[in-house]
């Protein structure tokens, strides 16, 4: 694991946010049959109570915090790098996979663990330097999605969330400076140095 100063956490959805909504929409489409079957009507001249009673039984929680299959734990390597973990609910794992049988003794059976998965390739930055921060970002979720999608095969629609605005509103470059002035005995010293 190469992160030493933590900067950001970004879930890793099954797949997009549209991805999410047009499965349900399917779905749903699915089931509408069955009640117009039932009623002997077609869905749109249906009473309004009765499409909302199932519009309800067919509802899926919001996509953002229910789609998630693990997490990019981004920061710096405490030199001068970027670098990020990868970690994955062991169930999405390949069926042959060790994560997904190796769990400790006494956890109960429908405890969702996420584990490590792989590491980002370290990307490098200038430290003070927004920018280098932000390219190195961008690469490392990059290369973080076609990690996830390359090693899980159940999850070859991956994506790495990113928020909506403009990058270059976060300060990474401020943040990995405050953290390690915070805390400097995150990194090996050399014992050779005064």
């Amino acid at each position: 694991m190469l992160v030493r100063y933590h900067l950001l956490t970004l879930p890793v959805h099954r797949r997009s946010f549209a991805g999410y909504y047009a499965a349900h929409d399917r779905e749903v489409e699915s089931l509408r049959p069955e009640v117009e079957k039932e009623w002997g009507e077609p869905w749109d001249k249906l009473p309004p109570h009765i499409r909302l009673y199932w519009q309800d039984q067919w509802y899926w929680p919001p996509w953002f915090f229910n789609d998630v299959a693990g997490y990019l734990r981004l920061g710096s390597d405490g030199v001068e790098a970027l670098a990020a973990d990868l970690f994955l609910a062991r169930r999405y794992f390949p069926a042959t996979a060790p994560e997904r049988f190796s769990r400790p003794p006494g956890l109960p059976e429908e405890a969702a663990e996420v584990v490590y998965l792989a590491s980002v390739s370290r990307r490098p930055i200038v430290l003070g330097d927004n920018s280098s921060y932000l390219r190195a970002l961008a690469e490392i979720v990059d290369e973080g999605r076609e990690t996830i999608r390359r090693q899980a095969p159940s999850l070859d629609r991956a994506e790495v969330w990113v928020p909506g605005f403009d990058l270059s509103c976060l300060d990474l470059a401020r943040a990995d400076a405050q953290l390690r002035e915070r805390f400097p005995d995150r990194v090996a010293r050399d014992p050779t140095s005064g």
